[in-house]
C-alpha cells in the first residue's frame, strides 16, 4: 500500500470546517453595521417630516439622474412629493425647496447663510477664486469688491461697445441672407455663438473676434471646447463626487484629479486677460470694459444707512430699471450689508481679476447663445408676437437707435418675450445652495424647516417654471 501523507489535507480539512464559522459571523457584523448606518443616514429625511423618494444604499438617489435627465427627475419628484422634499445624494441631505417664500429667503434675506454652492472642488489657479467656487470668506470679499461694476451706470458705459456688437451682428447676417437672393437657410445657434463671444471678448477685454468670417478663431474655438466639457454628462470627477466620503474630496491629491485650473482650453482665456492687464499697466491708457473696471475699483466703506451709500452692493437709486425683477426693500438691504459686513480689503489680486474675467467666457457664452437662440425660435413659431414687439422696437426708436434707457424701461413687451424664454429653457434646470450655518426656514403653515450646516439646497427652477400650479399650460 502506498504510503499517503495526511499533513496537507489535514490543515485544509481543518481550516474548511473550523475557519469559516468567524469569518461568517465577522461578515454578518459587518453587514449589521453596514445596514444599521445607512439606515439612520437614510432616515435623515424621514425623521424630520419630510417626505422624499426612497434612497438606496451607497448610491442614495443618484441612479435616477444617471437614468434620466435631471430636469425630467426634477419634475417626476416635484409632481410627486411637492414644493419641499428632501433626497440624498449618496450619504448626503439634499433638500429640495420650490416655495417662491422660502426661495427668496435662501437667495435673498439669507443669502449669507446660503452664498456657498456645491460644485467639485478645484485645487488652484485663478478658477478656485472665481465667484461660483469661492467659499465664505473669499467669496464675500470678491463678491463685495467686484459688485459695483455691475451697476447701471458701469452698464450705461458699457451699451455703446454692444451697440457695435449688434450692428456687426446684422451686418453678418445681411451678407449670410443676401448671398442667395434674399431667401437661405442659416445656422443661427452659430451666429448667436458669434454675436455673444463678440459681446463678451469687447466688453470683457476691448478686444475684437472677427468671429463672423473666422470661425476658426481661437476665443470661438476654446469657448466651444469649454462649453461642452461644462455641459457634458459624462464627466467622471463629478459622479465620483458623489461617492467618494468627504475627507477624500476635501484632499489637495483629489483637487489636483478633478481640478480644470490646469486644462490648456481654460488657460487660454487666462493668458489672454494676464497680457491684456500687463499691457495696461505699462501704459497709461484705459479703456472701458470689465477688465479696466476691476482692475480700477476700489471698495468704498460702508455707511450706517441701509438704504444709501457708496460701500453698498446692492441696488439703488440708479438702477430702477432692475426693480421689477429684485423688488428690494430694507429687509433685503440689510441683508446685503449684513453678507458683506466686514471685509478689510478693498482691492482684488490679479489672479482674483483673472478669474472673473474668464468667468465671462465660462459661464456666460453657451447660456446667452442658447437663450438668444431659443428666443429667435419662438417669435419665428409666434409670428402674432413677433409683430407687436417689432412694432414696440420700432415706436421706441429715437434717431435711428435706441439707448440705454430706453432699452430697461420703454420695452416692456421685449422684456416679457426674454422672460417668458427664459422661464420655458432656462439656462439651468436647478439652482444649488449649500448652508454655512446652522438655520431655520419659515414655512408659514407649514411648520419651521431646520437647516443644519453643509445641507445642500437645490432649487428646481425647470420644474417650478414647467408647473401648472405656477403658469397654466406651462408648455405652450
Amino acid at each position: 500500500m502506498d504510503a499517503v501523507d495526511f499533513s496537507y489535507p489535514y490543515a485544509v480539512d481543518s481550516f474548511s470546517f473550523i475557519a469559516p464559522l468567524p469569518i461568517h459571523n465577522m461578515f454578518i457584523n459587518l453587514f449589521s453595521i453596514f445596514d444599521g448606518k445607512w439606515c439612520k443616514i437614510l432616515n435623515y429625511w424621514s425623521e424630520r417630516n419630510i417626505s422624499g423618494p426612497k434612497p438606496i444604499p451607497l448610491f442614495g438617489n443618484n441612479l435616477s439622474h444617471i437614468l434620466k435627465l435631471r430636469a425630467m427627475v426634477d419634475m417626476e419628484w416635484y409632481n410627486t412629493y411637492g414644493t419641499i422634499f428632501g433626497v440624498y445624494n449618496c450619504a448626503k441631505p439634499v433638500l429640495y425647496v420650490s416655495e417662491p417664500a422660502l426661495i427668496k429667503q435662501i437667495l435673498v434675506k439669507q443669502f449669507h447663510t446660503f452664498r456657498n454652492r456645491s460644485l467639485p472642488p478645484v485645487l488652484s489657479g485663478p478658477v478656485s477664486l472665481a465667484i461660483p467656487r469661492a467659499n465664505d470668506e473669499d467669496w464675500k470679499r470678491i463678491r463685495a469688491i467686484a459688485s459695483p461694476t455691475f451697476t447701471a451706470r458701469r452698464l450705461r458705459q458699457m451699451y455703446p461697445q454692444l451697440d457695435k456688437c449688434c450692428a456687426h451682428f446684422l451686418a453678418a447676417l445681411a451678407r449670410d441672407v443676401s448671398a442667395s437672393g434674399g431667401h437661405r437657410e442659416v445656422n443661427l445657434k452659430q451666429l448667436m455663438n458669434a454675436y455673444t463671444l463678440d459681446a463678451i471678448a469687447t466688453t470683457a477685454f476691448a478686444i475684437k473676434t472677427d468671429s463672423y468670417t473666422d470661425p476658426n478663431n481661437p476665443f470661438i474655438a476654446t469657448a466651444n471646447k469649454i462649453s461642452n466639457k461644462i455641459f457634458s454628462t459624462n464627466e467622471w470627477h463629478k459622479i465620483l463626487a458623489m461617492i467618494l466620503p468627504t475627507f477624500l474630496t476635501n484632499s489637495r491629491m483629489w483637487k489636483w484629479l478633478a481640478s480644470t485650473g490646469g486644462r490648456p482650453d481654460d488657460q487660454f482665456f487666462n493668458d489672454v486677460a494676464r497680457r491684456v492687464m500687463t499691457e495696461r499697466k505699462e501704459s497709461a491708457a484705459k479703456h472701458t470694459d470689465f477688465l479696466q473696471l476691476l482692475m480700477d475699483v476700489e471698495r468704498e466703506d460702508d455707511t450706517d444707512d441701509p438704504t444709501t451709500g457708496a460701500g453698498d452692493t446692492t441696488a439703488g437709486a440708479g438702477d430702477a430699471m432692475f426693480g421689477h425683477h429684485l423688488n428690494d426693500g430694507v429687509d433685503e438691504l440689510m441683508a446685503g450689508k449684513q453678507a458683506f459686513s466686514g471685509v478689510v480689503a478693498k482691492r482684488l489680486t490679479a489672479d482674483e481679476i483673472l478669474a472673473q474675467c474668464s468667468l465671462f467666457f465660462t459661464a456666460g457664452y453657451e447660456t446667452t447663445a442658447l437663450t438668444l437662440t431659443y428666443c429667435t425660435y419662438e417669435l419665428a413659431v409666434n409670428p402674432g408676437i413677433q409683430d407687436r414687439l417689432v412694432a414696440e422696437i420700432n415706436d421706441a426708436v429715437i434717431n435711428e437707435g435706441i439707448d440705454y434707457d430706453t432699452l430697461c424701461l420703454r420695452l416692456p413687451l421685449l422684456d416679457a418675450v426674454v422672460s417668458e424664454t427664459l422661464r420655458k429653457y432656462p439656462t439651468d434646470s436647478r439652482l444649488e445652495r449649500r448652508a454655512s450655518d446652522d438655520t431655520v426656514l419659515s414655512a408659514g403653515r407649514r411648520p419651521d424647516i431646520h437647516v443644519a450646516k453643509g445641507v445642500v439646497i437645490k432649487i428646481p427652477t425647470y420644474a417650478i417654471h414647467h408647473s401648472p400650479d405656477n403658469y397654466p399650460d406651462p408648455f405652450a
